[in-house]
């Protein structure tokens, strides 16, 4: 087989394939990019001797800010329950429905909780929050109206 004959197999060889090569590209990239999307939604691995959270405060009660009845039981948790929705990767599919949990605060107060819902993060919940009825905001001596407040939490 002389030159010519050589590239132009090569040439056709390319193009004929050329088409699945770059579509393995786009499906790597795509791949990557829903790979890295299903992390960004992760929350901060459970550290047993002390996981750090944002605390934020919620309504469980009925006509609350919470939204519908608790994902854990399917029932309201009124006041003065001291209640918790944790984020989605410490929700952990309801592995932790009905645990307690204990928050400590940076003032050195402490309190215990009990999991009843998710703050899912997939639909704008931060990777880290514990989110607390009033109680538990009361009991740990915080201000509800900052917000958001850097707490650790434990499992009981």
């Amino acid at each position: 087989m002389n030159k010519i004959g050589v590239f132009m197999l090569f040439f056709c060889l390319t193009i004929t394939h050329l088409p699945s090569l770059t579509n393995a590209k786009h499906k790597s990239k795509q791949h990557h990019r829903q790979h890295h999307h299903r992390h960004h939604h992760r929350s901060p691995k459970y550290v047993p001797s002390g996981t750090h959270a944002i605390l934020t405060v919620n309504n469980f009660a009925r006509g609350g800010d919470g939204g519908g009845a608790s994902e854990c039981d399917g029932k309201f948790h009124p006041l003065p329950q001291r209640v918790v929705a944790l984020s989605t990767g410490w929700y952990n599919h309801g592995v932790r429905c009905g645990r307690m949990i204990k928050i400590k605060a940076r003032n050195g107060r402490s309190t215990v909780a009990k999991v009843v819902d998710e703050c899912d993060s997939r639909r704008g919940c931060k990777n880290n929050i514990v989110d607390a009825s009033e109680t538990v905001w009361e009991d740990l001596r915080l201000n509800t109206d900052d917000g958001e407040v850097p707490v650790s939490w434990i499992m009981l």
